[in-house]
């Protein structure tokens, strides 16, 4: 459209003034182009889906639709620019610099929807889960989330730059050779990073578990996504990197469904069989009559003869994963076990030896003392032999 023609006032007017009327002019009527198509978008689209949308039971759908009026309005300034230079008869340089900005501005709110629907979605796992079928755990969701804006962004940045004449392939190769760079030198950030995510994503623990590994034992009080706080029994608290705990091994006491109760009971070589054959007897008797005890895992036998002691094996598991009602349990059981034993009049063995001495190292025998030649002991002079013949009377002269 020759705008110049539609006005015939401006033929008589100066060069300058001429233009900067004609710009203004265009300008005023891009943003009326603008703001028009915006209107009819709001009252012919939005405002319907608006009514139908109101009318589902699940607000998710009112979240995204409020969420995506703002990308509609980018992409609709874009739309008016390119119509407006394509309605009136531009420059071949001006038409070419507005269509790059319109179709890059509609682009980006391409992006920008995709962004502001996926977090919509993140904060409703439910909805997540009933449109794609994957469970992704709530402690994940925000590093998921983040992970996915960054990923949407790029892909937009590159879209964007490649529709503004930019060599993207050379961009995204120097990229690259930093990527390596700050991968190399972050490394122990990135590998904390999955281990935040492998964490959340196997749950072989949460915040309030009481949990050891080869290094500490304590209890969770904060998963980040670099490392771990874990507050041991002394009250210290340890900060643990994510890429350790994934590589260690985790034993989470809190998930115990039951205890193992394994106690070997001693008893003194004076003790009879018929003794331990009651013992062992009114253990077992003991153990499938309390209630919190998994009578199926009841074992009570006599299992073997020690150096100084006879040796009761007793094992079964309780039924109770809290550390205190477990000990206080231990604690009634032990002691029962103690009153058995005290009935029955046996005594608990524990660790002697006995040493017999057949002689002293050093002491002669009596055989011995018999064959010692006095002569060889010192003070004394040597005995005469009366059988010789030098100890024989000499005759008288």
């Amino acid at each position: 459209m020759d705008l110049l023609a539609q006005l015939p006032f401006l033929e008589d007017q100066p060069p300058l003034v001429k233009d900067i009327i004609l710009n203004l002019l265009l300008l005023i009527i891009c943003i009326l182009i603008i703001i028009i198509l915006r209107w009819v978008l709001t009252a012919i689209l939005f405002r319907p889906l608006r009514v139908f949308v109101q009318r589902t039971q699940t607000e998710v759908d009112d979240e995204l639709l409020n969420q995506s009026l703002t990308p509609v309005r980018i992409a609709v300034v874009g739309l008016g620019i390119i119509f407006t230079v394509n309605l009136f008869h531009f420059g071949p340089e001006v038409q070419q610099i507005a269509e790059t900005i319109g179709r890059s501005l509609i682009i980006g709110s391409v992006f920008f929807a995709l962004i502001r629907m996926f977090e919509v979605v993140s904060l409703h796992p439910a909805f997540f889960r009933q449109i794609t079928g994957l469970t992704i755990p709530d402690r994940l969701l925000p590093f998921l989330t983040t992970v996915v804006k960054y990923v949407i962004i790029a892909l937009g940045a590159i879209f964007i730059l490649q529709e503004l004449d930019f060599d993207v392939a050379a961009l995204i190769a120097s990229l690259g050779v930093v990527g390596i760079g700050i991968s190399l030198a972050s490394q122990d950030t990135v590998g904390n990073l999955f281990g935040f995510a492998a964490i959340v994503s196997d749950d072989p623990f949460k915040v309030g578990d009481f949990i050891r590994t080869p290094d500490v034992t304590g209890i969770v009080e904060q998963v980040g996504m670099r490392s771990t706080r874990i507050r041991q029994l002394d009250q210290v608290l340890v900060t643990v990197p994510n890429n350790l705990l994934t590589n260690a091994v985790v034993m989470n006491l809190t998930r115990l469904e039951k205890r193992r109760f394994d106690v070997t009971l001693t008893f003194t070589y004076s003790t009879t069989s018929e003794q331990l054959r009651a013992v062992v007897e009114a253990i077992r008797e003991l153990l499938l009559k309390t209630d919190d005890v998994d009578p199926e895992s009841v074992i009570a036998h006599f299992v073997d003869f020690s150096s100084s002691s006879l040796d009761v094996r007793i094992i079964c598991q309780i039924l109770l994963a809290d550390w205190r009602e477990y000990t206080a349990l231990k604690e009634k059981l032990l002691l029962e076990i103690m009153s058995i034993v005290e009935d029955l009049g046996i005594s608990f063995a524990f660790p002697s030896r006995s040493i017999y001495i057949e002689d002293m190292p050093g002491a002669a025998r009596p055989e011995q003392e018999a064959s010692i030649d006095e002569s060889q002991l010192p003070g004394q002079s040597p005995r005469p032999d009366h059988n010789s013949a030098d100890s024989s009377p000499s005759s008288a002269p």
